[in-house]
């Protein structure tokens, strides 16, 4: 039986149940899907890093611009930017 790698954007913490597990790409290697699996990851942990202990409305503002660019640029989409767990599922097909 053939087999397709999915890999898939879940969501924990508050309000979870609201976002349905995301899609993102399907490969027929799954070395390929680890290999992007591990992009993906790569880049969703290192966002901007906010300006803690900063009072200063510019230094916050410029960090929602960096924000925002980082969303943009997410390798699995600006929504996939706001889940928290990324893995790939092996889907069989023909069944």
């Amino acid at each position: 039986m053939d087999t397709v790698f999915l890999v898939m954007a879940t969501a924990s913490g508050f309000r979870a149940s609201e976002r349905q597990p995301l899609p993102l790409r399907v490969f027929v290697d799954r070395s390929e899907a680890d290999g992007w699996l591990d992009k993906l990851i790569d880049y969703h942990v290192s966002p901007p890093e906010q300006p803690h202990g900063s009072d200063n409305e510019e230094d916050w503002s410029e960090w929602r611009m960096q924000m925002n660019a980082w969303r943009a640029d997410h390798p699995a989409g600006v929504v996939a930017a706001d889940y928290q767990h990324f893995g790939v599922y092996d889907l069989p097909l023909g069944l």
